[in-house]
C-alpha cells in the first residue's frame, strides 16, 4: 500500500535567471513549501538550449514571444524543490525540434522527469513517473494552443513520427445560424469548404491539411468540444499510469476561454474533460496557460480539478535574445525594426501595441492578480484528505529581479483567495481564509 503523500501544484514556470541567489524572505517562504511537499510539480514554460545547437533554429511562429532558458535551469528548479515537470505547450517547439531535444537532453541530465513533449504521438503522450518514498507518481501531460506544425505525429511500421507536443485539439459546435455565418465568411475569404453530413471542414486552399472542424448542433449558439480521437488517446495513458503509478498528476496546458464569461472562466470542453481523466485514474487535474492569472478550482470526485493555479515565475521579460520575427510584430514604432533594436527596446515598446479588444481587458484581466500553491494531501486511498491554498504574488517593478513568486501578505492573501473563491463557487467550491492560506471546503 502507498503511504499518504502531499503534492504541491504550481502553474506556469516561464525562468531563464538564477533563483538560488535570492534572499527574499517571502521567495524563500515559497521554497520551504515546496520543498516540505513529498512531490512539488510545475509547468516548465520555455526550452533550454544555447541558440546555436544543431537544428535550433527559430520557428516561424511562436507563442507570443520565443522561449530559452540556460542550461543550469533544471538545476535551480531542483534547488527550489522541484521534482516533476510537464512540457507541452504552445512554446515547446519555439527554436524547432533542435531546441526540443536541447530540453530533453538538460532535464534528463539533471533527474528531472518531464511529460508531453516526444520524438513521436507514442512518447509525447506517455506518462513520466517518478518514484518516490510515499509511492510512485505519474504525470501525463498534453496542450490544446499550439501551431499545427507544433503537434507529435504518430509512427507507422514504414514511417517514423513527428516530434512535437502531446495534443488535445477540440473543434466547434454551431447552431444552423452560426454555422451558416462561417460558411459565408469562408466563401468570402475564399476557404475551401467540404462536409459529411452535419460536420463541416474548413481549409486554407492548399493546406488541405489545415482544417477547422464544425458541427451543426441543436444547442443555441456555438461551443467547444474535445476531438474525441485526442481525448480517448489521453485517457488510455492515464488508466494505464494509473495501473503502473500510486498517484497520477494530469497536465493541461490551455489558453483559450469562455467566449461570454472570459479569460477567467475555462472554455466548454475543458470541465467535462477534466472530469473524465478523474473518472480514468487522475488523482489531481491542473490546467494552466490562461494567464488570467487564475480560475477557479473544483472537488470531483474527492479529488481535485485545478482550471489554472496561476502564473508561478514570470520572466517572460529578462530572454536575452530575439528572432528577427519578434521585431517584426505590427504595431511596433519603425525604430524597432531597426537591425540595432535589442530585446530590452522590445519590451520597453510593447505598450505601443495595439490593445486587445478579445478578452475584455486582455491578459492578465483579474480583480486581484496573483496565483496559488495548492498542497494537496491525498491517503491511501487516493482520495483528497486536505486541500490547502497558498496565495502568491508576483514583482514586475524591477525587470532584472522580477518574476519571482512571492507569498501573499495578509491582506493581499484575503483577497486573493476571496476571488478565487468567486471564480471556483460556480463549481461548488468554497475556500475559507485562516489569515494566512486557504482552505478548500470538502465535500462530506
Amino acid at each position: 500500500m502507498p503511504a499518504a503523500i502531499t503534492i504541491a501544484v504550481t502553474g506556469d514556470s516561464i525562468i531563464n535567471r538564477r533563483i538560488s541567489v535570492n534572499t527574499d524572505e517571502r521567495f524563500l517562504s515559497v521554497v520551504k513549501i515546496l520543498r516540505d511537499a513529498d512531490v512539488a510539480y510545475t509547468h516548465l514554460e520555455s526550452l533550454i538550449h544555447d541558440y546555436d545547437g544543431p537544428e535550433v533554429y527559430p520557428a516561424a511562429e511562436a507563442g507570443w514571444t520565443w522561449m530559452r532558458s540556460p542550461r543550469f535551469i533544471p538545476d535551480e528548479l531542483k534547488w527550489a524543490g522541484f521534482d516533476i515537470v510537464s512540457h507541452a505547450s504552445n512554446h515547446c517547439v519555439d527554436y524547432s525540434y533542435g531546441g526540443l531535444f536541447s530540453t530533453w537532453k538538460a532535464l534528463d541530465e539533471a533527474g528531472l522527469p518531464h511529460a508531453g513533449t516526444g520524438r513521436n504521438l507514442g512518447e509525447a503522450r506517455e506518462p513520466a513517473y517518478l518514484d518516490t518514498a510515499k509511492g510512485r507518481v505519474a504525470l501525463v501531460s498534453m496542450c490544446s494552443t499550439f501551431t499545427g506544425w507544433a503537434r507529435a505525429g504518430e509512427a507507422r511500421r514504414d514511417v517514423k513520427g513527428r516530434p512535437g507536443l502531446n495534443p488535445l485539439r477540440y473543434y466547434y459546435v454551431a447552431d444552423a445560424r452560426k454555422l451558416e455565418m462561417v460558411k459565408q465568411l469562408a466563401f468570402d475569404e475564399g476557404w475551401c469548404i467540404s462536409n459529411q453530413g452535419k460536420t463541416w471542414y474548413f481549409c486554407p486552399p492548399g493546406l488541405m491539411m489545415a482544417i477547422r472542424k464544425y458541427v451543426e448542433g441543436d444547442k443555441p449558439g456555438m461551443h467547444t468540444a474535445v476531438d474525441e480521437d485526442d481525448a480517448e488517446g489521453n485517457l488510455r495513458s492515464i488508466r494505464d499510469a494509473a495501473r503502473q503509478a500510486d498517484y497520477v498528476l494530469v497536465h493541461l496546458h490551455n489558453h483559450e476561454f469562455h467566449p461570454e464569461k472570459g479569460l477567467n472562466t475555462p472554455p466548454d470542453f475543458v470541465p467535462p474533460f477534466a472530469r473524465a481523466c478523474i473518472d480514468a485514474g487522475a488523482h489531481i487535474f491542473v490546467g494552466e496557460g490562461s494567464h488570467a492569472p487564475t480560475r477557479g478550482i473544483e472537488v470531483y470526485k474527492n479529488r481535485p480539478i485545478f482550471y489554472d493555479p496561476g502564473d508561478f515565475f514570470g520572466m517572460s521579460l529578462t530572454v536575452t535574445k530575439m528572432p528577427a520575427d519578434y521585431y517584426l510584430r505590427p504595431g511596433y514604432p519603425p525604430e524597432i525594426r531597426d537591425w540595432r533594436a535589442t530585446p530590452a527596446d522590445v519590451y520597453d515598446a510593447r505598450v505601443s501595441l495595439p490593445k486587445l479588444i478579445n478578452p475584455p481587458g486582455g491578459m492578465f484581466s483579474a480583480r486581484v492578480k496573483g496565483s496559488v500553491v495548492g498542497l494537496c494531501s491525498l491517503g491511501q486511498d487516493g482520495k483528497l484528505s486536505g486541500l490547502r491554498l497558498h496565495p502568491v504574488t508576483m514583482d514586475h517593478g524591477n525587470r532584472s529581479r522580477g518574476g519571482i513568486p512571492l507569498l501573499a501578505g495578509p491582506d493581499t492573501a484575503g483577497a486573493l483567495l476571496e476571488y478565487l473563491g468567486d471564480l471556483s463557487a460556480p463549481f461548488g467550491t468554497r475556500i475559507d481564509f485562516d489569515g494566512a492560506s486557504g482552505v478548500v471546503k470538502l465535500p462530506g
